[in-house]
């Protein structure tokens, strides 16, 4: 698994989210996924990889 740093474009905070597949195959590096902080679903911008 790989842990990608995410950061919500609605309250900007940056989060890790563990997934089997490499996130930067996506159009314009955008994810639509469930905030933990804003506790809805919003897009999200892939940051890059975790180094942990």
């Amino acid at each position: 698994m790989t842990k990608w740093i995410l950061q919500c474009t609605r309250c900007k905070r940056e989060w890790t989210l563990e997934v089997s597949f490499d996130l930067t195959k996506l159009k314009n590096s955008r994810l639509y996924h469930y905030c933990p902080y804003c506790r809805r679903n919003t897009f999200h911008e892939v940051k890059g990889r975790s180094e942990e």
